[in-house]
Formats: C-alpha cells, sequence, structure tokens
C-alpha cells in the first residue's frame, strides 16, 4: 500500500489594506469579541500590527495571544490562524464576526477548549449554573441534569479561572483528551490526566495539576514520568515556583 502523504498544515498569505479597512475590520473584531461571555471573561482584547490582528488575554502581566487574524491574500475573507510548531497556521477563514464564532466554538483545544463554557454562558444569560458531582470523576448541571464536561467543571463547580483551566495548552493544542484523575478533600487540588484519541495509539500524553494557593489558583503540565498522583504533582509545581 503506498503511504500517505502528512497533511502540511496551510499558511496564510496577507493583502494589504486600507487605513480605513483596518479600522472597520478592529470595530467589528472588538464587537464580536464583546458579544462573547468566554472572551469577555478571558479578557481578550484585540490587537493589531503589521498586517495581523491578535487576539490576545493577559496572564501573569504577560500578554499572551491566543489566535491570529489575517486579511488574506486574493480574498476578501479573513483568516483565523492558530499557533503551532511550525508558526501560525490556516483554521477557517470568513468575516471578522464569523472568525470570532469559530474561535468561541472550539473545544477540543485548538485554541482554548472552552468552547462548552461559552455556549452554556450565552444560554443562561451569563449567569453561573449550578454543577453537581454524580460520580468521583463525573459532574452534571444540577438544573438539567445534562452532563458537565470536565474544562466546565474546572470552571464552574472548583472555580478556577479561565486563563488557568485552559491549561496546560501544549496538551490541549495536541488535541488530547483530559480525564478527572484524583482531587483533594479540600478541592484546592485537581489531577487530569491527558491521553491520545488515537484508538490505534492510546498513550497518556501528560497531566494537568490545578492549585489553589493563597487564593489564587495555578496549573501546570506535568510530564507523565515526573506525576501521576496528587502528591508528586505537589512536589513538581512547588519546584517550578
Amino acid at each position: 500500500m503506498p503511504k500517505k502523504k502528512p497533511i502540511v498544515p496551510e499558511k496564510v498569505k496577507s493583502r494589504s489594506i486600507t487605513s480605513a479597512q483596518r479600522n472597520l475590520a478592529m470595530r467589528r473584531l472588538q464587537e464580536s469579541v464583546a458579544l462573547s461571555p468566554l472572551l469577555v471573561e478571558l479578557g481578550i482584547v484585540v490587537a493589531q500590527r503589521g498586517s495581523h490582528f491578535f487576539l490576545e488575554f493577559d496572564y501573569g502581566g504577560t500578554a499572551i495571544p491566543l489566535a491570529r487574524i489575517t486579511p488574506m491574500k486574493e480574498s476578501p475573507a479573513f483568516a483565523l490562524e492558530s499557533e503551532g510548531d511550525s508558526g501560525w497556521v490556516l483554521y477557517g477563514q470568513g468575516t471578522p464576526s464569523r472568525i470570532v464564532k469559530l474561535l468561541c466554538n472550539d473545544t477540543l483545544g485548538t485554541f482554548h477548549a472552552l468552547g462548552g463554557i461559552d455556549q452554556v454562558l450565552r444560554n443562561s444569560a451569563k449567569k453561573v449554573p449550578e454543577v453537581v458531582q454524580k460520580t468521583p470523576r463525573t459532574f452534571a448541571y444540577k438544573r438539567t441534569n445534562a452532563p458537565c464536561s470536565l474544562q466546565e467543571a474546572l470552571y464552574f463547580y472548583f472555580g478556577i479561572p479561565l486563563v488557568v483551566a485552559m491549561e496546560p495548552r501544549e496538551y490541549y493544542r495536541q488535541h488530547a483528551e483530559p480525564s478527572l484523575l484524583e482531587t483533594s478533600d479540600d478541592q484546592h487540588q485537581v489531577l487530569i490526566r491527558f491521553c491520545s484519541r488515537n484508538p490505534a495509539n492510546p498513550r497518556i500524553l501528560g497531566h494537568g495539576y490545578y492549585r489553589l494557593l493563597g487564593g489564587d489558583w495555578y496549573g501546570i503540565g506535568v510530564p507523565p514520568e515526573v506525576a501521576n498522583t496528587l502528591d508528586e504533582a505537589e512536589a513538581y509545581l512547588k519546584s517550578t515556583l
């Protein structure tokens, strides 16, 4: 059988736009961001540098790019780009409002994996719903008994801020599947496991450890060979602080 050629992520070629077009695109991006409870809670700001627009959030005093938006060459559309090992690559395209919607809907981790939270907040008029723990590893919304994803539980149940809940981004960007592994009795420590979604090659990619310290939540990625329990993850966190 011939070998399949690997899929090469598409790079975007940008087009030049006038100052008026740039200002219009900036305004429409800002308006679209303001309509998303998720992006508002993340504190997303739109920054323009060169021919690109960046959607950024603040993490510990550092501006972190969530996505890049570029006017496409030989097209009236704008490109939504995600950042990977090889740089920025095409994810979707359309008007500013459409690509912000694409960004908000991400549940796999290309950008943030928090798309379910955006939908819940939109449907509940931005009111935080009550979540209950059904089993040691599953959660549900109290009013409807509908299942609650792990990312939703981190935010709605444990109270972990969104900028921390979407960490560790290095595992989410691989579209790894997270599952709850262990929590402390006081719920100030949470350990989740990231596994590959490929059933032909199942493997543990790493862990995410979330810790409430001094009133602030911290979230870090932990290699599987370093820590598989809360105690081991705690030791690893303290070694990095």
